[in-house]
């Protein structure tokens, strides 16, 4: 078997054991072990020597040896017997939102289910609503949910993307014949969905370049190969593009192939404007603007920011190519200095095993402090009503926050401090599921919806905007509850959850983890005109999932967002009496206007 073959029988083993209903972190191994193995770029020869797979981070003991007896002889013990009893078309059917293993277990088992067809006749002619733990109801669900699925066919999130294209442009980047190459399309603007990869290289040899991307470990199957395009084929139907160009039309074919459409026509039409033409092969002057005749010889364009030059414009970054006021901005010198990495200071809103983390408050924090060098780190638990999640019990506050202060005792100085806080449920109304006597005990407060998803928009909206009238809210979490590729937000009026943030003085946070990204980055930009903070957190439940910050500054960046606009982005002190002030400005108003 190749890697490739190997890794994509871990991909099923994951999605079998999902299936069986196993423990989702054995779950998230196989899973993890698949994409460790692809993302490592040595031979699987090498890979196989005694010792050599178990230093691959992501790889452990057990998938190592799984790894081992499907390469030696294409079979798997634990995947043939996982394979009894499972329905042939599993891993699509698991793609269908609120189905799950179980209820895909019964309809296999009741009806013969194996694909999205058979499910979709089953659920139209009356046989799901009569299966054991359904309804008519229920069958009707599940037929939006096929929908659903089918709309997603062909995208992946963000994380994905990454995890695939990354090796990938390494590789490139190794081949001798490769002059530069990036990462083009929508996944270099950082859209939180993307459909096929997109690479650009230049080179002066583009057969060599093209033979070294098909040769890639990765690619199962070529679908067309030419002169300065090659399409391929990755693990899980995923398709990648090639451009190979001479180097002196790098920048402006990495330009062309990485703006949206509408970013691209607006750039040409600029460019008419000013007796010039854009495409992916250079900057041209007109000999006659009118005609639209080109000189021979195009401006010489090292890099895209010559490009911007050439027209006159601020250079723009690649997040924000999407046709929305960019170029207009630019052309005023008026583009924010977007937030970066760099800037962010402390993190909010993360898990502990006081709820359903992985990993202590000492764990969290160390990493906080000396992996990323921040300032402050939050515990932000679950609250009692999600039990689910091993939500913290109210009499059981006290002692996790007398942890705090121990570990603060260790860990804490001048420049780093661990903070009080809880994720709290919002509860049908709108109140908060811990009383506020509680509530003012912590430095901060986030509160998020996690039940009730189906409320019609005007009561989820108002349930929202009461939860930001509470006094000791700090930010609201993952505002519309979606879940990419899988659960689409819940309705809410965003332009009046957005005034209500204004006027409350809550921060809206952008949820970092790669399957939420929500606040949509789409909003972003209306909420800082209402002059609304925001506040970029991982939602993390290790120590692994922090990293997960990253995706958020994309987002960030992508609604053009800048520091200021972000309160992680304080320093510890200034985040302190930020968080301080707001607190006592919403006491007063909450005595004054919301009683």
């Amino acid at each position: 078997m190749t890697k490739s073959d190997i890794a994509a029988a871990l991909r099923e083993i994951a999605v079998l054991l999902q299936f069986r209903d196993e423990n989702p972190f054995k779950i998230k191994a196989f899973d993890n072990a698949a994409r460790a193995l692809i993302a490592d770029l040595a031979p699987l020869d090498e890979l196989l020597v005694p010792g050599r797979l178990e230093k691959v981070r992501g790889i452990g003991k057990a998938t190592a040896e799984i790894i081992r007896n499907l390469a030696a002889s294409g079979q798997s013990t634990m995947l043939t017997d996982l394979r009894e009893g499972v329905p042939t078309g599993l891993a699509e059917l698991m793609r269908v939102p609120k189905l799950g293993a179980k209820k895909i277990a019964v309809l296999h088992g009741e009806l013969g289910i194996n694909n999205l067809q058979d499910l979709e006749a089953a659920c139209k002619d009356g046989r799901v609503a009569a299966c054991r733990g359904f309804t008519s109801k229920a069958a009707e669900k599940v037929l939006e949910g096929i929908e659903q699925a089918r709309r997603y066919t062909g995208q992946m999130m963000l994380s994905t993307a990454d995890t695939l294209a990354e090796p990938i442009l390494k590789a490139l980047r190794e081949c001798p014949a490769v002059i530069r190459a990036e990462i083009a399309g929508s996944l270099r603007r950082r859209k939180e969905i993307v459909g096929d990869l997109d690479f650009v290289a230049s080179t002066d040899n583009p057969d060599e370049v093209t033979a070294c991307f098909v040769g890639l470990p990765w690619v199962t199957s070529v679908i067309a190969t030419g002169a300065t395009k090659t399409s391929v084929m990755l693990p899980d139907d995923v398709q990648a593009d090639l451009r190979v160009v001479p180097d002196s039309q790098f920048a402006t074919a990495l330009h062309h192939f990485t703006g949206s459409k509408e970013h691209n026509t607006q750039m040409r039409s600029r460019a008419l404007k000013l007796g010039l033409k854009i495409n992916e092969y250079g900057v041209f002057p007109t000999a006659d603007a009118k005609a639209g005749k080109l000189a021979d010889t195009p401006l010489g364009i090292e890099t895209e920011s010559d490009i911007f030059s050439a027209l006159k414009l601020a250079p723009i970054p690649p997040e924000l190519r999407e046709g929305q006021g960019e170029i207009e901005a630019a052309a005023d010198n008026a583009v924010p200095a977007l937030i970066e990495s760099g800037d962010y200071l402390g993190v909010l809103h993360c898990h502990t095993t006081w709820s359903d983390g992985k990993n202590t408050i000492t764990e969290m924090a160390t990493a906080a402090r000396d992996l990323y060098g921040w300032q402050y780190f939050a515990v932000c638990d679950h609250s009692e009503l999600a039990a689910y999640a091993g939500g913290v019990k109210k009499k059981d506050i006290p002692d996790q926050q007398a942890e705090i202060d121990e570990v603060n005792v260790t860990l804490g100085s001048a420049n780093f401090r661990i903070l009080k806080g809880c994720e709290c449920d919002v509860l049908v109304d709108g109140a908060m599921d811990y009383p506020n006597e509680i509530l003012a005990t912590m430095d901060l407060v986030v509160a998020s919806v996690h039940s009730r998803f189906q409320m019609p928009s005007e009561e989820m909206t108002a349930r929202i905007i009461r939860a930001m009238e509470n006094p000791y809210v700090t930010a609201i979490g993952h505002v519309t509850g979606r879940l990419l590729l899988s659960r689409d937000p819940y309705g809410v009026d965003m332009e009046a959850i957005l005034k209500a943030a204004a006027r409350t003085r809550t921060a809206m946070e952008i949820n970092a983890d790669p399957r939420r990204l929500d606040l949509d980055w789409r909003h972003c930009r209306r909420a800082k005109e209402l002059g609304v903070k925001f506040t970029v957190n991982p939602d993390a439940h290790s120590v692994a999932g922090i990293a997960n910050v990253a995706y958020g500054i994309s987002m960030a960046r992508k609604g053009w967002l800048t520091p200021a606009d972000v309160i992680n982005c304080l320093p510890l002190t200034e985040f302190l009496d930020w968080t301080q002030q707001q607190r006592e400005w919403k006491l007063q108003q909450a005595a004054i206007n919301w009683g």
